[in-house]
């Protein structure tokens, strides 16, 4: 990293920025369109321990991702969160935005294990529903997190995958 003021180190301090990030991007190779790369954004959840980042995504049985996947399974991805912009009216140069990032490589793999499955979709929408309204419109619970229990059968209806990183940075531009 160039900018080493602004590496964020420490599997903690890396949670912290995921935790407030809502969208993932994930770069993958499309060999159908002549190896041209192919992002898109995606809900997450995620677990991180021992420097190993493991992001789990949800889609339909069939599509593009994962055609892309099965014949590469070799991915990038990015999240940040973006803050307050600074103007400098002296220097315009000078100006920049405030902002928290993780970025990574890692490998992308479709989870087949009904158990792991199920985790992966609890870690996502735990994850996803951290800090929203529930449905009777009342606010969020500032107590523990709200767990979500899936069944095989609920994770049968969806695919799960899942990449694995031991490649990822974190930066950021703090006030």
């Amino acid at each position: 990293m160039r900018r080493k003021d602004r590496e964020v180190l420490g599997d903690e301090n890396i949670a912290k920025i995921i935790e407030q990030c809502t969208t993932c991007h994930v770069a993958m190779a499309d060999d159908a369109n002549a190896g041209m790369p192919y992002v898109i954004p995606m809900s997450f959840g995620y677990s991180l321990m021992d420097g190993v980042l493991e992001l789990y995504f949800h889609c339909a049985h069939v599509g593009k991702k994962l055609d892309c996947i099965r014949k590469n399974p070799n991915v990038a991805f990015s999240m940040c969160v973006e803050n307050r912009i600074e103007i400098h009216e002296d220097v315009y140069c000078k100006s920049g935005r405030f902002y928290a990032s993780v970025v990574g490589q890692g490998k992308a793999e479709i989870v087949e294990d009904s158990a792991e499955k199920c985790r992966g979709l609890s870690l996502l929408m735990e994850r996803q529903a951290a800090g929203a309204p529930h449905a009777s419109g009342s606010a969020p619970s500032m107590h523990a997190p709200h767990k979500f229990e899936f069944t095989p059968a609920q994770a049968a209806a969806v695919t799960v995958f899942k990449i694995t990183s031991t490649n990822f940075t974190g930066k950021a531009k703090s006030e």
